[in-house]
């Protein structure tokens, strides 16, 4: 069966749901600086071309139902999680995979680090996303109503989710990366 996403859903955002033309805003300090809380803070935009929601999915429904009155404020998240997505250009950069070894193991899913998302078609549309990887270190979180408000103005576009079983391999992978135990190099 050959892989495609499937097109967003209208409610609340999804885990795997890839989103375009994110951004967070980061408060300005230079190093040795600190921030007078009693001032405006001067912030600095970080564009993510593409990013993924890796927040729970029940979280996130419950969270959606819990703003409309169908659950209690307790359900209520105060962020959603995301993943920067890269270009095979990008990543190469970033990670530093300028070894066609090193990249071919990102590009085959062989580094717990990285996953590789082929280029695929969206479900019922004529949309193609282009090859994508996602950098298990890259991963930020914005104020959940911000990032309503993003989707909800047309700032950032929600443009499809992982399909199971693709959903359930890249969280296994995220959250294995994640649960590393760290030990001392030697």
């Amino acid at each position: 069966m050959p892989f495609f996403y499937l097109p967003p859903e209208p409610l609340w955002l999804r885990q795997g749901e890839i989103i375009e033309n994110l951004f967070e805003l980061w408060p300005r300090v230079s190093e040795g600086e600190t921030i007078d809380v009693e001032q405006t803070a001067k912030l600095d935009r970080i564009d993510h071309p593409y990013a993924i929601v890796i927040s729970q999915d029940c979280d996130l429904e419950l969270d959606f139902k819990a703003r409309h009155g169908q659950a209690s404020d307790d359900k209520l998240l105060r962020h959603v999680l995301f993943c920067v997505l890269y270009s095979p250009d990008e990543i190469r950069i970033r990670a530093g995979l300028d070894s066609s070894q090193l990249f071919k193991r990102a590009r085959q899913n062989q580094d717990e680090r990285y996953h590789h998302f082929n280029e695929a078609p969206i479900d019922k549309t004529e949309r193609v996303l282009p090859d994508l990887y996602a950098d298990f270190k890259a991963t930020f979180s914005l104020p959940i109503e911000f990032a309503y408000s993003l989707t909800s103005s047309g700032h950032a576009t929600r443009i499809g989710f992982l399909p199971s079983p693709y959903l359930q391999d890249f969280i296994h992978r995220l959250y294995s990366f994640l649960g590393r135990v760290a030990v001392p190099e030697s």
